[in-house]
């Protein structure tokens, strides 16, 4: 026990975990809070809902261009000055949205958001990973998800609060200052050593980054999918609740709260997931997990009260925290197998992306025509059949699906 707890500093703080996690934190929280702020910004700045969920979509779209280049280009000597660089552009491109809620500016800026955003979270867990060399993965990613999910939580609750107390334009200048948190934290990284295995040699351009991403082990992109799900119906809600929740005469603070304790009890579950694994294994909690969800968001617009709402909020958080653990131990392993985790980590993120893409803009065109509570319900049986569908189609989809186990999962270690 000594000597695992010793093993564990020595991962934290040597090497350089611990300084990702605090990137991870800032970025996050920044994150979250635009999530609170974004679409009431824009809605009284005079744009339409469709409108709103498109550019939403939008910088799940930049988010997913940045993947692969960035990760093709990742090393993890590299890996300090892409993080400062990142974290930088992250200031840069929130700023501007408390300037001017134009067209003209909100576009082009939403753009270059998700560009930097996608940049910073694709090095930083590579980077975690390269740091801890893949070893403990389920503790590393444990910790790591749960940085990210405290992030957003902090973010929901300064954001809905900041919203009322300083008006949307003040929170979203506060909301660009966040980042530098990361920033100066990651002057600490320790310089990182190359990987074992590096990409293939060979050509450049989409063409090659479009082979390579071909060549991925097959248990990334099993990851994949968990995670496109969980923010297929994740980000719906993140975006679109606090207009939901404006419509039947909940505050903005109140939205804020739900999203906090959602991200709150992720954080919880993904600290307590290793007790978890020793019980059930992960391929039954990714199955109970994935029906969970779809059965919360499509409760949303039927919660008989405030109460019932914290309920389902939470019940969504600790769905969504134990996937990211266990989809997350997923790529670390393959680092410990003396794999390359630069584009590994590229195509899980993008994951999140597709989801995140798919998710708020159809989110808001159905919402527009049927209504935001009848959308949750359409948006949850339609998440659930997208991924039963796909994971029934081939065989190692088929044998991800597991609705009863007790072996312990290997991306416990």
């Amino acid at each position: 026990m000594r000597r695992a707890g010793a093993a564990l500093r020595e991962e934290l703080l040597e090497r350089g975990a611990l300084v990702n996690y605090v990137v991870c934190v800032a970025a996050t929280t920044a994150e979250g809070m635009l999530q609170q702020l974004y679409a009431p910004y824009l809605s009284a700045s005079g744009h339409a809902l469709p409108f709103i969920g498109i550019l939403t979509s939008l910088i799940a779209v930049t988010r997913l261009l940045s993947r692969l280049p960035v990760g093709t280009a990742y090393r993890p000597e590299r890996a300090r000055g892409l993080i400062l660089a990142s974290a930088v552009a992250l200031t840069l491109t929130i700023l501007p949205f408390a300037v001017s809620g134009a067209a003209i500016v909100v576009v082009p800026f939403t753009l270059l958001h998700g560009l930097a955003f996608g940049a910073i979270t694709t090095v930083n867990l590579a980077a975690t990973i390269d740091a801890t060399g893949g070893r403990r993965a389920g503790a590393i990613m444990a910790w790591y998800t749960a940085a990210l999910s405290t992030g957003y939580a902090l973010g929901a609750f300064f954001g809905g609060a900041a919203g009322d107390a300083l008006g949307l334009r003040s929170a979203l200048v506060l909301t660009a200052l966040i980042p530098l948190v990361g920033l100066i934290a990651a002057f600490w990284h320790p310089r990182l050593t190359p990987s074992p295995a590096r990409p293939p040699a060979g050509g450049r351009g989409l063409s090659s980054l479009l082979a390579a991403a071909r060549e991925v082990d097959t248990r990334v992109w099993l990851a994949f999918v968990v995670v496109l799900y969980s923010n297929l119906l994740s980000d719906s809600v993140d975006y679109l609740f606090p207009l939901y929740a404006l419509g039947i005469g909940l505050p903005l603070a109140a939205s804020g709260i739900l999203k906090g304790l959602k991200s709150s009890s992720a954080t919880v579950i993904r600290f307590g997931s290793l007790a978890l694994f020793r019980w059930v294994d992960h391929a039954t909690i990714n199955s109970w997990g994935v029906i969970a969800m779809g059965v919360a968001m499509f409760l949303l617009p039927v919660a008989p009260g405030f109460p019932a709402l914290v309920g389902l909020f939470v019940v969504a958080g600790l769905c969504r925290g134990i996937l990211r653990v266990t989809s997350a131990a997923t790529v670390a392993d393959m680092r410990a197998d003396g794999k390359e985790v630069g584009l590994a980590s590229a195509i899980y993120n993008a994951g999140l992306d597709v989801g995140s893409i798919v998710g708020p803009g159809v989110a808001g065109v159905v919402g527009s025509g049927i209504g935001l509570g009848a959308m949750f319900q359409v948006m949850a049986v339609g998440a659930l059949v997208m991924y039963f569908a796909v994971a029934l189609s081939t065989a190692a989809g088929r044998a991800s699906l597991s609705f009863r186990g007790r072996a312990r999962s290997a991306t416990a270690r």
